[in-house]
C-alpha cells in the first residue's frame, strides 16, 4: 500500500507543535494549516500516529479536497470517492460537518448534500444504500468547508482524540487531555525530563489530574491512545489487524517497560476533598497512583516536595470570561505567584491563566507569553523560570529597585515627583481622587488617575510609525512602574486604552462587571466604575466647575443638560439648590444619576431626572431657571434620536436655546472638551462672555491647559 493522505486537526495555536510530533511518530510531506496539519504516512505508521499522538483532535484519512461555489459541487466532490473501498453496504455511517462556506446557510445542508453523494454512490454500486446512523455508526465522515474550498475525509480512530480514557464518568474536565499535553510540551517538560530523570512535576490546581497523568504518561512514554477500547479503523476495509496488532503490542511493551522504571515523580493538590478524590481515581485507572501523591491544600499555602530542589510547576489556573470575576481573582493570583516565588526557587513554571491581566497578577517573571485556546476561550500560557533565592541584604547595605527598563525607571521618578508636588494641595483640598501622570515623558503616553487606593490608566494611541510590539512593551513598563510607585496589587490597577471615538463609541459598554465604589469630594459622594466604560462616571478635571456650582447653587433653579451621571446636580444639591432638572438621553447614565442622588439623599421630588435628547428637550421647554449648566458631547450621534450634534457647528443655536431658558439675572456656565474649540462670535451679541478656563483647570491638570474650555454667560438685556 502507498502511502496514506491524512490529516490532523487541532486547537489553534498549535500547528506548529504538532507538526513536529507528526515527524517524530515518521509522517512525512507535513504542512501546516490553520487548526490543523497535513502529512503522509504508511499504514503501519498511521496506526503509531493514531496510537501515540498527544496534540490532535481528530485523526483524519483524506479522500477529496476541490472549489465548490454550489451545494451540487460538494455533492460532486463527495461523489469522487470511492466510498465502497472504506466501509461496507452493511455498515452504518454519520457525516459531521465544520467550517463555514457561501454555498451554504447551513451546515445541515451540507451534511444531507454529502449524505446524498456517499447513498448514490453505493446505490449505482450494489442498487442499495447504507443506513445513517449518528449515534453510533461504523464509519465517521468528515467534511471540513473553509470559504469557496471543502475537504471530504474519514475518522480513522473515532471519537475525540482528547478523550483518553482515563477520566472518570460525568467528570467535566477544565482543560482537554491533547491541550494539557500541548501546555506541558510549551513548557520545555520533555528537555526537563532529558536533563533530570528523577524530576517532580507539581500542580497546585490539580482538579482531576490531567496535567499529571499527562506528564508521567509522556515521561513513560504511554502512548496517549492507551487506554482506548474502540478504534474506527478496525471497521476500515483496508485495515491490516495483523499489523495493526503488532504495532500496538510493540508500543504497549515499551509503555509497561517506561512505566516499570519511571522516575519523575508528580504532585498535586487542591482545596476541595471531593476533587482530590476525584483525581486518585484517575490516577488508579490511568496505572499512576504510585507515582504521585495527593493533597489537600490551598494553593496559596502549596509546598515544594522533599527531596527535589528541581521541577516543574503546572497549573491552569482559575478564571473567567467576564471582567468583573477577573478582578476577583487577582487576589489569589497574586499570592499564589508570591508563594511560588518563596517555596520554589529556581523551578520552571507554565501557569494557564485567562487573560494577560491575570497572567500579570502572579507577578512571575516570564520568559514567553503564549496565546493558546482552551475549547472557545482565548488564554495566555506564561513559561519561565522562577528566580533563585537571594540573600537577603545587610542593614548596612540599602536595597536599590530593581526595574524592567530604563524608561520603567523614568516614569517612575515621574509619578514620584508629581506626588511630591501634589501633596500639600491633596491634603489641604482633602482630595482622593486626582491625576497623577498625563504624557509627562511622551513615549510612554497615558494618563493615570487615581481613585482612592485604584489606578485608572488609560494608554493613548500611539503613532503609526511605532511598532506594536514596542508599544506594547511601553505600556507594560508604564503600568509596572505606576504600581511600584503606588504598591497597588493588580486588582487595583485598571487599564484601558483611549482612542479617537468614533460616534458608536460615545456609549459603548466596555465590559459588564457592574463594579461600582463610591468616592467622595468635597461633602459629595459619587459612585465610580473603572471597567465597563471608557469614562469612568466622574470626570477630574471638572472639579473646580462643579466647586463652583455647589457655591452658586443656594436657593436657585438648576438645570443641568447633558447631565451624564448628574456629579454637578449633585453638587448644585448639597450647595443649597432648592430644585433641580437633569436632562440626559442614555438610559444607563440616567438610571446611573439616579443612584448618585440618592447616595447622596436628594429628593427625587425635587431634583428631577428626565431622559430625553437634549436639543429637542429645550424646544419644548418653558420653565425657566437661574443657574444652568451645560456641559454638552464634542459629538453625538445616538441611535435613540434623528439629531445629530457637533458642538463646534452647534454651540451657537444650544447656547441661544439655553439663554432662553434662563431667568433675569441668572447665569450659565458653558463647559466645552473639544480641544480645538472657538466660541462662535455670534454668542457675545446675545450675551456676556467670561472665559474662565484657566481658573476651572484643577492643579493636578495644569500641565494640559487645554483639557476643557469654560465660560460664564450672562443674557444681554
Amino acid at each position: 500500500m502507498s502511502n496514506l493522505r491524512l490529516f490532523a486537526t487541532c486547537a489553534r495555536g498549535l500547528e506548529t507543535l504538532l507538526a513536529k510530533e507528526l515527524a517524530a511518530l515518521g509522517a512525512s510531506a507535513i504542512k501546516e494549516t490553520v487548526a490543523g496539519v497535513s502529512c503522509e504516512a504508511s499504514l503501519a505508521e498511521m496506526y503509531r500516529i493514531g496510537y501515540c499522538a498527544r496534540l490532535p483532535s481528530r485523526w483524519l484519512l483524506r479522500l477529496a479536497e476541490g472549489e465548490i461555489a454550489t451545494p451540487d459541487d460538494l455533492y460532486e466532490l463527495a461523489r469522487t470517492v470511492s466510498w465502497h473501498e472504506h466501509f461496507a453496504l452493511e455498515s452504518r455511517f454519520a457525516i459531521h460537518v465544520s467550517g463555514k462556506s457561501p454555498a451554504f446557510r447551513d451546515t445541515r445542508f451540507a451534511m444531507l448534500r454529502v449524505k446524498d453523494a456517499v447513498s448514490d454512490n453505493f446505490r449505482e454500486r450494489s442498487g442499495e444504500r447504507p443506513s445513517v446512523d449518528s449515534d453510533d455508526p461504523d464509519a465517521l465522515i468528515h467534511v471540513a468547508l473553509k470559504g469557496s474550498k471543502a475537504a471530504v475525509a474519514l475518522d480513522l480512530v473515532g471519537g475525540a482524540l482528547h478523550e483518553r480514557g482515563y477520566r472518570q464518568s460525568g467528570h467535566e474536565a477544565p482543560i482537554k487531555e491533547n491541550l494539557a499535553a500541548a501546555l506541558l510540551v510549551r513548557a520545555g517538560w520533555p528537555q526537563l525530563l532529558e536533563e533530570h530523570p528523577q524530576i517532580a512535576v507539581v500542580d497546585p490546581f490539580c482538579g482531576g489530574a490531567t496535567l499529571l497523568v499527562e506528564a508521567l504518561w509522556m515521561a513513560a512514554g504511554v502512548p496517549a491512545q492507551y487506554l482506548r477500547q474502540f478504534f474506527a479503523w478496525n471497521r476500515w476495509i483496508q485495515h491490516d489487524a495483523a499489523l495493526w496488532e503488532r504495532v500496538r503490542r510493540d508500543l504497549d511493551v515499551l509503555a509497561q517497560a517506561g512505566l516499570r522504571a519511571l522516575q519523575a515523580r508528580g504532585f498535586g493538590s487542591d482545596d476541595s476533598a471531593q476533587t482530590i478524590a476525584l483525581a486518585r481515581r484517575t490516577l488508579q485507572v490511568a496505572g499512576l497512583a504510585g507515582f504521585v501523591q495527593l493533597a489537600v491544600t490551598d494553593s496559596r499555602k502549596v509546598d515544594a516536595p522533599a527531596g527535589f530542589s528541581q521541577g516543574l510547576i503546572v497549573a491552569n489556573l482559575p478564571y473567567g470570561e467576564r471582567m468583573g470575576f477577573e478582578r476577583e481573582l487577582m487576589p489569589i493570583h497574586r499570592e499564589f505567584g508570591t508563594r511560588l516565588k518563596a517555596v520554589f526557587p529556581g523551578w520552571r513554571f507554565a501557569l494557564l491563566t485567562g487573560s494577560e491581566a491575570l497572567a500579570r497578577a502572579t507577578e512571575v517573571r516570564a520568559e514567553r507569553i503564549q496565546k493558546i485556546f482552551n475549547g472557545s476561550i482565548e488564554c495566555k500560557l506564561i513559561t519561565g523560570a522562577l528566580p533563585e533565592s537571594a540573600p537577603a541584604p545587610t542593614p548596612a547595605t540599602p536595597q536599590v529597585l530593581s526595574f524592567r527598563s530604563p524608561g520603567a525607571e523614568a516614569v517612575f521618578n515621574r509619578i514620584n515627583k508629581n506626588r511630591r508636588n501634589l501633596k500639600r494641595w491633596l491634603a489641604r483640598e482633602n482630595i482622593s481622587c486626582y491625576r497623577v501622570y498625563d504624557a509627562d515623558i511622551p513615549e510612554y503616553a497615558a494618563a493615570i488617575d487615581v481613585y482612592n487606593d485604584r489606578l485608572h490608566i488609560q494608554e493613548y494611541a500611539p503613532p503609526a510609525d511605532i511598532p506594536a510590539a514596542k508599544a506594547e512593551e511601553r505600556l507594560r513598563d508604564l503600568v509596572f512602574a505606576a504600581r511600584r510607585a503606588f504598591e497597588a496589587p493588580t486588582e487595583r490597577v485598571y487599564l484601558k486604552q483611549r482612542r479617537a471615538q468614533t460616534p458608536d463609541d460615545q456609549y459603548r459598554r466596555h465590559d459588564q462587571s457592574k463594579e461600582f465604589f463610591p468616592v467622595t469630594e468635597n461633602a459629595a459622594q459619587y459612585l465610580v466604575n473603572l471597567t465597563d466604560y471608557l469614562d469612568t462616571g466622574l470626570f477630574l478635571d471638572g472639579r473646580q466647575i462643579r466647586a463652583w456650582i455647589a457655591a452658586c447653587a443656594r436657593g436657585q433653579r438648576f438645570l443641568n443638560l447633558f447631565s451624564y451621571t448628574a456629579s454637578a446636580t449633585v453638587a448644585a444639591a448639597l450647595g443649597g439648590a432648592r430644585e433641580s432638572v437633569s436632562v440626559d438621553l442614555s438610559p444607563t447614565y440616567t438610571a446611573w444619576a439616579e443612584r448618585n442622588l440618592r447616595l447622596n439623599d436628594i429628593d427625587l421630588q425635587r431634583h428631577k431626572l428626565v431622559e430625553a435628547d437634549v436639543v429637542r428637550w429645550l424646544v419644548g421647554a418653558s420653565d425657566g431657571f437661574d443657574l444652568i449648566y451645560v456641559d454638552p458631547p464634542t459629538f453625538s450621534n445616538s441611535k435613540r434620536t434623528t439629531t445629530v450634534f457637533d458642538v463646534q457647528r452647534d454651540h451657537f443655536d444650544l447656547l441661544q436655546a439655553c439663554l432662553r431658558r434662563l431667568n433675569r439675572g441668572g447665569r450659565l456656565l458653558f463647559v466645552c472638551n473639544l480641544r480645538r474649540f472657538k466660541l462662535d462670535p455670534r454668542v457675545e451679541e446675545i450675551a456676556e462672555v467670561e472665559d474662565v478656563t484657566h481658573a476651572s483647570i484643577p492643579t493636578d491638570f495644569a500641565r494640559d491647559q487645554r483639557i476643557h474650555r469654560a465660560f460664564w454667560l450672562r443674557a444681554r438685556g
